[in-house]
């Protein structure tokens, strides 16, 4: 009975957050404000301009009320919202299935919003705001820095993260014709790299690069985009990264 209230808990603040998750995916690629009401313009339809009120954004109910759909001019709402929010709602559901409530649990909670964030903003725009790696490389260094009582590690753990968020830089992007979009997006992904070497420890990161790598190898050996058409990878970086935080394997 405990841990079925524990959930529905941590269902409620997941979707709390998700909300303000689709408010920062929204808004961090096109540089706008991402404080609402209250430093920036209020929440509004895209394409008619209409102002969203405050009851009309209540996470997931709503999009089950409006189908999705603008209620002014019945324009289609994206659905990397509602990804958005059932993602963050499901990463606080096993964050607390994993840490219970607890300092972990509000860590590692704060680091899925940020790479939930990272991947919509990579779907839709094809880009990792500085603004969101800067929010998990703070979280992901304060974790490291608690547990291991010092920042010798994590500075060790960055030196061997430059080494090979170069090499990832120099096969991903100069020895496949472009892969990516442009070279920001590769600078992007890059700069990723770099935050999971500081976030993780130095065994789980080798194993993250490894299997970064065995991912994004496998996709080019099947499917090398024309440079007319050029998709996002983003998820290739994010997954192994949030898996290894939450499930990391037992390292002898």
């Amino acid at each position: 009975m405990e841990q079925f209230f524990g959930i529905l808990v941590s269902i409620f603040f997941g979707a709390i957050f998700g909300s303000y998750a689709t408010l920062f995916a929204y808004r961090l690629p096109i540089g706008e404000s991402c404080f609402g009401r209250y430093f920036g313009p209020k929440s509004r339809c895209p394409r008619c301009n209409t102002i969203i009120r405050t009851r009309e954004l209540i996470p997931l109910v709503n999009w089950i009320f409006t189908l999705g759909r603008c209620k002014s001019c019945q324009t289609k709402i994206p659905r990397t919202h509602l990804f958005v929010e059932l993602a963050t709602t499901i990463s606080f559901v096993l964050c607390y299935l994993k840490f219970s409530f607890s300092e972990d649990f509000i860590i590692y909670s704060m680091l899925s919003v940020g790479l939930v964030i990272l991947g919509a903003c990579d779907y839709t725009h094809k880009k990792f705001p500085q603004e969101a790696l800067n929010f998990i490389l703070m979280i992901g260094l304060a974790n490291r820095v608690l547990h291991d009582q010092t920042i010798i590690d994590s500075i060790f753990s960055a030196a061997v993260a430059i080494i090979l968020a170069t090499i990832f830089y120099q096969i991903f992007y100069k020895r496949t014709d472009g892969l990516f979009v442009n070279q920001q997006q590769s600078f992007d992904y890059t700069k990723f790299i770099l935050v999971a070497g500081i976030c993780l420890e130095i065994q789980l990161f080798f194993l993250y690069f490894f299997a970064t790598m065995l991912i994004l190898s496998t996709l080019v050996l099947f499917y090398l985009p024309s440079k007319k058409k050029r998709n996002s990878f983003g998820y290739a970086l994010i997954i192994p990264f949030i898996y290894l935080m939450l499930y990391p394997p037992v390292i002898y």
